[in-house]
């Protein structure tokens, strides 16, 4: 079954803990979020922090733009991955993903993006996000989540202006 990391947005504080947290795991414990596969952002007009990754497409444009066929999916999990011995580093895959979800290692050289710490076991930035909104679901599952998560916004806000 296809899987995603889905960052409950509203609720991120912007601690960057999973930035920090995956440029360690995937860069042999060298902490440099620039090499991370999760970046934060922080949209200044409404005051929100928006964690930006890879959403493992099903019709993934980083795949299909790769010259080289650099970029595979894995069976299990669904998860676009980079095959660094193949790539060429020319960024078409970066250029091609609407969400910014491809990144570029300024020390490989190469692409970068989630590959759901397919050596790790789980996630690493959902492991360790320490108020757990980055959640691992099945991407079938999101739109049942994000409905289940707008009843509770609407039911707060009835809630609240009774």
């Amino acid at each position: 079954m296809t899987k995603m990391i889905l960052p409950i947005i509203d609720q991120c504080g912007g601690c960057r803990e999973c930035e920090v947290v995956c440029s360690w795991a995937h860069n042999k414990g060298i902490i440099n979020p620039r090499r991370g596969r999760i970046t934060v952002v922080k949209d200044e007009a409404e005051g929100i922090y928006i964690p930006f990754m890879c959403l493992q497409c099903e019709e993934a444009y980083c795949m299909k733009v790769c010259p080289v066929s650099a970029i595979t999916e894995d069976s299990e999990t669904g998860a676009k991955i980079i095959q660094e011995d193949v790539c060429i580093g020319c960024r078409l895959c970066v250029i091609a993903c609407p969400f910014g979800g491809v990144g570029f290692d300024p020390e490989k050289r190469k692409p970068i993006k989630c590959d759901l710490c397919q050596d790790l076991g789980e996630p690493q930035c959902v492991k360790w996000c320490p108020k757990e909104f980055l959640k691992l679901v099945d991407t079938e599952k999101v739109g049942g989540i994000k409905r289940g998560m707008g009843a509770e916004k609407l039911h707060a806000l009835i809630k609240n202006s009774l």
